[in-house]
Parts: structure tokens; sequence; C-alpha cells
């Protein structure tokens, strides 16, 4: 069975990434809810996608190098409303109110003690069992699966030709990869290596439809109706080779 996962917490719906988009997801039948997170300078975690707060806040800040004293005075503007840039525990909080798994995207470069941090934050909580850990940084999530052997972890990729299908049998990672590498093939070899798949960002019913008949595990999308609307649509007929071609 698909499942469907609410990007940055449905931001077709609310700005990305703020408690807003958090509830709305909250709310909504999706099986869990992603978020970005980063550390502050004196070592905060906040839910914030861009390395620098400039293209959402109008002022230029790396969260890796400002103190959460000042991320807090800085406001990411939707059109009508600003919203602060929220802490990581309330996106967990908003998790948790919906029951809905926490997919959490490290953007961070996190040391082996910071990632220890992370863990225990979600800990304190009693969330881990319910938190799904997805990253670039392979690093990263070996830590995490030193630190907790059992837990869900998933490989961002860009491209399915750069994917190694045995490093992620070994370290028992899933995948999560743009939904425009993937074709039936591909899912069934990951499959086959038993490797989870999960794909973003995709917001478009007819894709999602070919997605879910190839038998993809998670769908990442924007948009907060996109499961429900899938039996108004044909899916598309699997391509031959991927619509994005890097093979």
């Amino acid at each position: 069975m698909t499942r469907f996962i609410a990007h940055r917490g449905f931001s077709k719906e609310e700005k990305q990434n703020t408690v807003n988009a958090f509830r709305c997801a909250s709310t909504s039948d999706a099986y869990g809810i992603e978020t970005d997170v980063r550390i502050t300078k004196d070592g905060v975690f906040v839910a914030f996608h861009d390395k620098s707060t400039a293209r959402l806040s109008g002022k230029y800040k790396i969260i890796e190098e400002t103190y959460f004293e000042d991320v807090q005075k800085l406001k990411v503007y939707d059109g009508q409303r600003r919203h602060k840039i929220p802490t990581f525990i309330e996106f967990l909080q908003n998790c948790k109110s919906g029951n809905k798994k926490a997919i959490v995207e490290i953007k961070s470069d996190l040391t082996k003690e910071q990632t220890e941090n992370l863990i225990r934050i979600i800990e304190s909580e009693d969330y881990l069992s319910n938190t799904v850990f997805i990253s670039f940084n392979a690093q990263v999530l070996k830590f995490i699966r030193e630190k907790v052997p059992s837990q869900p972890i998933q490989m961002l990729a860009m491209r399915f030709c750069k994917v190694d299908l045995e490093f992620l049998k070994e370290y028992r990672f899933g995948l999560d990869i743009s939904h425009w590498q993937l074709t039936k093939d591909r899912v069934v070899k990951c499959h086959e290596h038993g490797i989870d798949v999960n794909c973003w960002t995709v917001n478009s019913c007819r894709r999602a439809g070919s997605l879910q008949q190839w038998g993809v595990d998670y769908i990442t999308t924007d948009k907060r109706n996109l499961s429900r609307n899938l039996m108004s649509f044909s899916p598309l007929k699997q391509p031959e080779i991927p619509l994005l071609n890097y093979s």
C-alpha cells in the first residue's frame, strides 16, 4: 500500500515549514509529515529548508551561523501573514497531535554528538518509534543507524544512476528520490534488494497513480487532497525511460 507524506506540511495549502502547515497536515489523512531540520549556532533545532533565510524572510542569515534568539526574530511571509520559524519540538508536537509519522530531513551536517542530541529530543517526546530520518548526508544516517539499529532511515538521492543499492541494503536504508527518476523496473529492482521507495515531490494525480501502480511505498506531496483525488484520474502509462534520464 502506498502511503502519502505531507511535504513541509502540505506547502500548497500553507506556507512551507510553518506551524500552520504542520497543523494542516496533522488534521489530514496523510501517513506522515515531512520537515527539514537545521541547527542554530547555539545548538537549537529548527524547521527550515533553505541554507539561508533570504528567500523566505527577506533577510540573509545562515541558520547554522545564527543564534536561536536571532532566528526567532525572523518572519516568514506568505503574502498575508508573517510566521516565525518553528522549533523542531513544535513540529514534533503537531505530528503527535495528529498521530502522524514524523519524517525528519536532516539538512545540517551534524556531528555525531549533535545527531545524538536530536535523537534524545525525539525520545524526550516519546516519539522515536514514529520517526523516519531522511538525509542526503550518508555519514549522519550512519550515526543514527549506529545509535538506533532498528530506526527507519531513508537515503535521499537526486539521480538513480548514482544510487548504490548494495550500500542501502548493507545499512538497511530506504531510498527517497525524485519521482522523475523512477520507472516500474527501478521500483522492482529496489524491492528485490529489500529497499523501500519514497519519492518527491508528486503533485499530479496522474503521476501519483502511475507510481502507486508500480508499487512505490511512499509519495511525498505538497497537496492535501492528492490521495483522495486519485480515483478521478487514469494513471499515466509507464515511459520506456525515466522522464529525466541521467543513466
